[in-house]
């Protein structure tokens, strides 16, 4: 039954569209329904969407961005700003602005970004939100602006960014549990779930490899103009650390599926293969961010030695190691949750074998 009102008591064709395009695609129908049940005069109309659609966004921004997601974001994004300004409150605001560009466009999109023009269009929403920020701050505090050469270094972490999110399309949504315990019913429904999950896994690591290789080779301009010999280390231990996962995340690949296999020997293949992939999971924190503690550690007591021969505040430092700690528990809680999701799809497969 259509629940929407006669066209005597529609709101005028314009607000609409303009109220139908705040709210995201998601729940629009829904929402819009709703107001338009309520519908009494085009003021009344505003008024009801503007009390609604902040909470509308809040709770979709709830269901596509995890903390997961917001705190990488934000580490890679904190870095890139705070080593082209030189200073943290510029790179705070900049910062900001960008990643509530990220978070809206993960909140107003369709399903997740998988190819290169959907990360693209990603990474301008966060463009968008970093220019609109510097504009708001150019208006009210002129002198906590972007310095031009942070923008050279903010390509580099919008490009670490785009390789990211094209690697990771969820990059931590939580996976529908009905979706994990509903099991194939046919050998096509298998060998295609198990094609798709061999090919996200190939592309993943992939591009993986490459973000190793190409930051190694990015590393070795702060190396050599490091200030001092304790950043140089640091930055050589980033570098080497940048080559091992290029080397490591290439020898884990298995190889795919034979073809022809019957459902029961396929399906333990793909059960053999998520517990493997579980496993590496599972002990992420020491196969894959144990090691690069060394290298940031150093850098960051080399740029406070800095800090210090210049009679700056030491306190952004305490910030840096902060942030690290806060990334690295944020990750590991959440490698750990996903091994959990992978159990749960483990045991739901388990079930249809038996």
């Amino acid at each position: 039954m259509d629940r929407r009102p006669t066209l005597e008591t529609r709101p005028p064709g314009l607000i609409d569209a303009v109220v139908r395009t705040l709210i995201p695609p998601a729940c629009r129908e829904h929402i819009v329904g709703d107001l338009w049940e309520r519908y009494r005069s085009p003021w009344q109309f505003v008024l009801d969407a503007a009390r609604a659609i902040p909470f509308v966004i809040a709770s979709q921004i709830r269901r596509t961005s995890t903390l997961a997601g917001v705190v990488i974001h934000a580490f890679l994004l904190f870095v890139s700003f705070g080593v082209g300004a030189g200073r943290l409150w510029p790179a705070i605001a900049a910062v900001s602005g960008a990643l509530l560009g990220f978070v809206l466009r993960d909140a107003y999109k369709c399903g997740f970004s998988i190819s290169v023009k959907q990360v693209a269009i990603d990474l301008l929403f966060g463009a968008i939100g970093l220019v609109a920020s510097q504009a708001i701050v150019a208006l009210a505090f002129p002198g906590q602006l972007l310095p031009l050469r942070a923008y050279a270094v903010c390509l580099a972490g919008f490009g670490v960014l785009f390789l990211l999110r094209l690697q990771n399309p969820n990059l931590g949504a939580a996976v529908p549990r009905q979706a994990l315990t509903l099991a194939p019913a046919t050998r096509e429904a298998l060998v295609t779930e198990i094609r798709l999950f061999e090919r996200m896994s190939r592309r993943g690591y992939r591009i993986e490899a490459g973000t190793g290789v190409a930051l190694a080779g990015f590393f070795i301009m702060p190396l050599v103009n490091a200030p001092n010999w304790v950043m140089r280390i640091g930055w050589a231990l980033g570098a080497a650390y940048a080559l091992y996962v290029a080397v490591i995340v290439t020898r884990i690949q298995a190889p795919p599926m034979a073809d022809g296999l019957e459902f029961e020997a396929a399906l333990a293949h793909y059960r053999g293969e998520l517990e493997r992939r579980r496993h590496q999971v599972q002990t992420l924190w020491r196969w894959y961010l144990l090691p690069i503690v060394p290298g940031m550690l150093l850098i960051t007591a080399g740029a406070t030695i800095e800090a210090a021969k210049k009679g700056r505040s030491l306190w952004p430092a305490l910030v840096m190691i902060a942030l690290m700690a806060g990334m690295g528990i944020v990750i590991h809680l959440s490698s750990q949750g996903w091994a959990r999701t992978l159990r749960i799809r483990i045991d739901a497969l388990g079930s249809r074998a038996q």
